[in-house]
Formats: C-alpha cells, sequence, structure tokens
C-alpha cells in the first residue's frame, strides 16, 4: 500500500486522539493542542519527538483555523487512515467460527451517526463494523471519529460493497437481522434471536427507512423498536443504544444455575 492510499482524517478532542494514540499511533502525523492541556498529551508529544513528527502549544484561533470550526475540545490532530479492508470468504468462515456478532451500517450518510454508532457498537462488545453505501464515505468525516471517541479506533472497520448480494450468501453462516420502522416483530414482545452455530449479523440503515428495500429480503429477522414510525423516526445512534443493547444482551441463568446457587445448594447438602 502506497502513502497516496492514504486518506487525510482529522481528530478533536482528548478522547480520539488518545483513542489513536493508545491503539494506532502510526496514524497521527501532527499535533496541535491548547498549553493548558501539555499535561495530558505528555506520553503523546514525547512519542512524536521521538518520531521526529511536528506538535505544539496553540491558541484557540489556530486550533479553529486547522480544524476548519470552533469545536475543537483543546486538541487537534492530523492522522491518515488506510482505505477500509474489503473482506474475504474466508473471513466470514473464521468469524463464525469465533461466533461474534457483525455490525453493517448500510447508506447512513451523516457522520455523526456513524461515530455515535460506533461508539455504541464497541461499547457493546461488537469488533467489526462493516459500512456499504454513503456510510462508507462517512466514516472518514472528522465529525465521525471526534463523535466516537475513540471507538473507530477500537473497531475493525471494513467495505461490505453490494450488500444485497452478499447478505445472500452470508446467511449460510450468519443469521441477518435488520432494524426497520413498523412492519418488523417489536423487540417488546419477543427475546433476543440465539440461533445456535450462526452468529448474529446486524443490520441498521438510514434514519428514514431502516433498512432498504432491497436488504429487507435477505434478513431472515426484520425488528421494530416502539417509537419508530409516525412523527416519531429513531436515528442511526438512537436504533443503535436500544436495538444493540437489547439484542447483544447477557442472558440471565434460570433459577438453581450459577456460582450462588451452587454455593447455597452445597451448603444445604452440608446441612443435612
Amino acid at each position: 500500500m502506497t502513502q497516496s492510499n492514504f486518506r487525510p482524517v482529522l481528530l478533536c478532542g482528548m478522547a480520539a486522539v488518545q483513542g489513536c494514540f493508545k491503539t494506532r499511533p502510526k496514524a497521527i502525523k501532527r499535533l496541535w493542542h491548547l498549553p493548558e492541556l501539555a499535561k495530558p498529551l505528555t506520553e503523546v508529544c514525547k512519542w512524536m519527538a521521538q518520531e521526529k513528527l511536528s506538535y505544539s502549544a496553540s491558541d484557540d484561533r489556530e486550533l479553529s483555523r486547522v480544524l476548519g470550526h470552533a469545536v475543537h475540545h483543546g486538541v487537534v490532530a492530523a492522522t491518515e487512515r488506510p482505505p477500509l479492508s474489503i473482506p474475504k470468504p474466508s473471513d466470514y468462515e473464521e468469524w463464525q467460527a469465533l461466533g461474534e456478532p457483525l455490525l453493517f451500517l448500510d447508506d447512513v450518510a451523516d457522520p455523526l451517526q456513524v461515530g455515535t454508532v460506533a461508539r455504541i457498537a464497541a461499547a457493546t462488545g461488537i469488533k467489526r463494523l462493516l459500512l456499504s453505501g454513503a456510510s462508507t464515505e462517512a466514516v472518514f468525516h472528522e465529525r465521525a471519529w471526534s463523535t466516537a471517541k475513540g471507538a473507530l479506533d477500537q473497531l475493525r472497520t471494513y467495505d461490505a460493497g453490494q450488500l444485497p448480494s452478499l447478505l445472500r450468501a452470508l446467511r449460510e453462516r450468519f443469521c441477518v437481522v435488520g432494524f426497520t420502522r413498523p412492519g418488523g416483530r417489536r423487540v417488546d414482545d419477543i427475546k433476543p434471536i440465539r440461533v445456535p452455530g450462526k452468529p448474529l449479523a446486524i443490520i441498521i440503515g438510514d434514519t428514514e427507512t431502516g433498512v432498504a428495500n432491497d436488504v429487507v429480503g435477505k434478513c431472515e429477522h426484520l425488528l421494530h423498536i416502539p417509537g419508530i414510525g409516525g412523527s416519531t423516526l429513531l436515528n442511526a445512534g438512537d436504533t443503535a443504544a436500544f436495538g444493540l443493547t437489547w439484542l447483544l444482551r447477557k442472558e440471565r441463568k434460570p433459577e438453581g444455575e450459577g456460582f450462588l446457587a451452587r454455593k447455597k445448594a452445597k451448603k444445604a447438602e452440608k446441612a443435612k
């Protein structure tokens, strides 16, 4: 991969910059910060000095000039990002064996929503985010990375390409679940979906339609979060916050199982 393949992304805010430094420090190429933030950035600046990269204490006007707007949160980093990886069929075989869910973000053009979904995905234990349609461009916007607060550096991101055809093949290995407007099953009426041997492939679409019409037919389950529809539409970030938390929650063990239950039973047996 040549240097020209990389795309520039500006980060702002301590969480985004520290998240990048912790996970992918070599992506950082230049740093500006307010003087009062020098101490929490000591490790980053020390590393940049060792790598002979430029960093400087700057005033508010300079940070706003670099970023293009005034919401810089005291620190701005210029980074370079490689293009999105394209998954191979063998990747899906490996991911199925790991039993880990995949998250697809389809045609979400708002960088703020992309960043919000990434942050929620990382918080709920998802490791891989696959993007399609407008999402593949939105993910390179500085607001996506700053809103994600380091989560996009925790996730492995991929270009899912033509999603309908991909999902058709993926259904052999994964249980494909899409969040949609009314028409899907209400999540408050059912239990989270579990299919032995088939991890979840979860699809979140844009605000207006949920999953797109050409994706609906490729989903084994369509889910609806009450509140989507009519005059109240949940955006992609809202859907992720409610939907992923519900769908990926750990099931409580039935009564009589678990460490405390076994301890109680053992104590009762000794008392006989």
